[in-house]
């Protein structure tokens, strides 16, 4: 995830929409998304992966894997998610 620090996310674990296994819903400043990081457009649906954030005029523009781009203004808080180790545990790096 790509997600600076000195902007921590928010965590939202309430809500009635159906989330998608695997993944922590957060909500994160658009302006410090990069690629890389996770967007959730559709809040029931997986998150995408940002391919690219284009910065102009106080606005932002996130493309994802599938070509799509969503604006928000730079300074406004978007869906964001991060894996879950417990269900998507990283993989250990192969022994040579």
């Amino acid at each position: 995830m790509c997600l600076t620090g000195s902007t921590p996310p928010q965590y939202s674990t309430i809500g009635t929409t159906r989330r998608p296994r695997g993944y922590t819903r957060t909500q994160h400043a658009a302006g410090y998304l990069s690629p890389g990081g996770l967007c959730r457009p559709d809040p029931t649906a997986k998150p995408h992966v940002v391919t690219a954030a284009s910065r102009h005029h106080g606005h932002i523009t996130l493309a994802d894997q599938y070509g799509r781009t969503y604006p928000y203004p730079a300074n406004g808080l978007i869906l964001t998610a991060l894996p879950d180790p417990l269900i998507n545990p990283s993989r250990p790096a192969p022994h040579r």
